[in-house]
């Protein structure tokens, strides 16, 4: 069937939604640890209660991504989305009130509950988008998303010199008016004849909407590339702890890096991205980013032997372009791989299974760390993006339909 051409007001809305999203997230990580220290006095105590707030966020969206995104299947994209960002809202609102770890957890699992809306999002995309643009509309999401995360931290550390809470509540500001402006500017895009015909109580089981997701032997490969560097992108949080190790760091030389990975995020995503499609289709810039995330991974690993800035900077620049350039195509061969019918739970299924990877890799990665130390941490994760490389190889590409309905290869 053909599709019409991207509508751009919902596609300006989704660029700004992912952009918040992202904002909205990143803009707690300064103040983070100052609450948490609050509620957890001993210093050794608060690393590992940071993260279990984070992996409880992952988790939850990990189960909640699937059913929303299966819900958008059968009710419309545009209220999943829309009562996904009121939800947000609610959660941060709830964390910025805090008063107890309790509290905290509980503002963290409604957010992580509603950031399953994603799934819908992505399957907004695939619905208005023609399947031979789609690598470039969602390299578009990345740079968003890419842009929020780095003016996130700075914004809210603005924000803390008026309380500690500031930030939640801006981000929850943020979110509502996102939400008013969705209701007067985002249109439906799927419409009744394209819907999921049956949807009961049964529907609401996150495995079982996992389960069909992955029914899709294309998908479930391309699922498991996801996976698996995923993972190994996980480690990424790591980076403090490898350039203090090696390189003797503190926390205003780190925040560079970070600033390296974000500004590759937008360059890769939003400059590259157009010219590497053209050249390379979905599939060769999937592979691309792949081996540019091995050839980071294995610098990184590399510093315990050879601590040099330069490499540093080098593994890390590698990895942030393979993986902004790996994430958009990736997520267009998925969308092209899935039916019509079933965009939102399937985008929704990858969206969870990257959930479970963020919250398996810190774990993972954190235990191998203090065991091994970090060249063997980065070095597992080189393997891990290695045989994801070797999946993405082996999988047949999925056909394209052009703006004609032809069918012709991603190659």
């Amino acid at each position: 069937m053909n599709k019409s051409p991207v509508n751009v007001p919902p596609i300006l809305f989704l660029l700004v939604t992912a952009f918040l999203f992202a904002t909205g997230i990143s803009l707690v990580f300064p103040v983070l640890p100052f609450i948490v220290a609050k509620y957890v006095p001993q210093v050794s105590q608060q690393a590992a209660m940071i993260g279990l707030l984070g992996a409880s966020y992952a988790f939850c969206s990990f189960f909640s991504s699937p059913v929303l995104g299966a819900l958008s299947d059968a009710y419309g994209r545009r209220p999943v989305v829309i009562l996904s960002l009121l939800g947000s809202a609610i959660g941060y609102v709830i964390f910025g009130i805090g008063g107890s770890l309790g509290v905290l957890f509980l503002g963290r699992i409604i957010d992580g509950l509603c950031s399953g809306g994603m799934g819908a999002l992505f399957g907004y995309l695939a619905d208005t988008t023609p399947e031979e643009q789609r690598g470039k509309v969602f390299g578009q999401i990345g740079a968003a998303v890419g842009a929020g995360f780095i003016i996130g931290p700075a914004i809210g550390g603005l924000a803390s010199h008026l309380s500690l809470s500031a930030p939640m509540f801006l981000a929850a500001g943020v979110a509502l008016l996102n939400v008013l402006w969705g209701a007067f500017v985002l249109p439906e895009s799927l419409p009744a004849s394209r819907r999921a015909t049956t949807f009961d109580l049964s529907n609401l089981n996150p495995l079982k909407q996992l389960s069909g997701a992955l029914s899709y032997p294309v998908v479930r490969r391309l699922v498991t590339v996801s996976v698996l560097f995923g993972l190994a992108f996980s480690l990424m949080g790591l980076l403090a702890l490898l350039a203090r190790d090696t390189l003797g760091w503190g926390a205003g030389q780190v925040s560079t890096v970070y600033i390296v990975v974000g500004v590759s995020d937008i360059v890769a995503q939003g400059l590259l991205l157009p010219f590497l499609l053209r050249a390379f289709k979905e599939r060769g810039v999937a592979v691309l980013g792949l081996s540019l995330g091995v050839f980071g991974m294995v610098g990184m690993a590399l510093l315990t032997h050879f601590p040099l800035t330069a490499l540093l900077y080098v593994s890390v620049l590698a990895f942030a372009i393979g993986e902004g350039i790996f994430n958009a195509a990736q997520g267009a061969l998925i969308s092209i791989a899935a039916p019509a019918e079933a965009q939102g739970q399937v985008q929704g299924g990858a969206q969870a299974f990257g959930s479970l990877a963020q919250v398996v890799g810190p774990l993972g990665g954190g235990q191998l760390y203090s065991r091994l130390g970090p060249g063997a941490t980065y070095g597992t994760a080189a393997a891990l993006v290695l045989v994801a490389l070797g999946v993405l190889l082996g999988q047949r590409p999925p056909p394209v339909r052009n703006s004609e309905g032809q069918a012709q290869e991603v190659a």
